[in-house]
C-alpha cells in the first residue's frame, strides 16, 4: 500500500484543526477531564490567550487567531499543493517569505505600540503562510518516503536470495 506525503499531511493537519474545534466542544459538552487534554498539547505552541482566540459555543478554541490560520492554512496547502508546486521555484521562494514576513511583522509590530492587530490580520497572516508553508512539506515528506522506500528495497533485494 502506498499512501502519499499529501494524504499524510492532510490527515495530520486536519487532525489539528479538529482537535482545535474539540476542545471548546468537550467543554460545553461537560467534559472537562477531555477538553484538558486537548487544550495542554495546544498549550506548548500557542499562548491561548482567550481574547485572541475564536469562541464556539463561549469557549475559546484550543489555538488563538493566528495558529487557527496556520494549522487550516497548513491543511488547504496540502489539499493544494499540485497546484502550487507547478510554480517555479523562485515564485514558490518569494511565496514563503514573503507571507512569513507578513507573519512575523505582524506578531512584532504591535510590540512598538504603532499597531495594534486585529483578529483578521492575525488569523489571515496564518492562513497566508500555513497555505505557502504545506506544499514544503508535502515535498519534504515525499522526499523523506522515496528514500525510506528505497533503502527498503536494498535492504529486501539480498534478503530475496537468502529466503528463495
Amino acid at each position: 500500500m502506498n499512501i502519499s506525503a499529501r494524504a499524510i499531511l492532510a490527515g495530520i493537519w486536519g487532525a489539528f484543526v479538529i482537535a482545535a474545534f474539540a476542545a471548546p466542544l468537550f467543554l460545553s459538552a461537560s467534559f472537562p477531564v477531555a477538553a484538558f487534554f486537548t487544550y495542554l498539547p495546544f498549550s506548548f505552541i500557542c499562548h491561548q490567550i482567550p481574547e485572541r482566540s475564536f469562541t464556539l459555543l463561549h469557549h475559546p478554541l484550543a489555538v488563538c487567531h493566528r495558529c487557527s490560520g496556520i494549522y487550516l492554512g497548513l491543511f488547504l496547502g496540502t489539499l493544494l499543493s499540485p497546484l502550487f508546486l507547478r510554480r517555479s521555484p523562485r515564485v514558490r521562494r518569494a511565496c514563503i517569505f514573503s507571507t512569513a514576513a507578513f507573519l512575523v511583522l505582524d506578531a512584532i509590530i504591535p510590540f512598538s505600540g504603532l499597531w495594534n492587530g486585529f483578529w483578521l490580520c492575525r488569523f489571515l497572516t496564518g492562513l497566508g503562510f500555513g497555505i505557502a508553508a504545506a506544499p514544503f512539506a508535502v515535498m519534504g515528506l515525499e522526499e523523506i518516503l522515496t528514500t525510506l522506500s528505497r533503502r527498503g528495497r536494498q535492504i529486501s533485494q539480498p534478503l530475496k536470495g537468502v529466503l528463495s
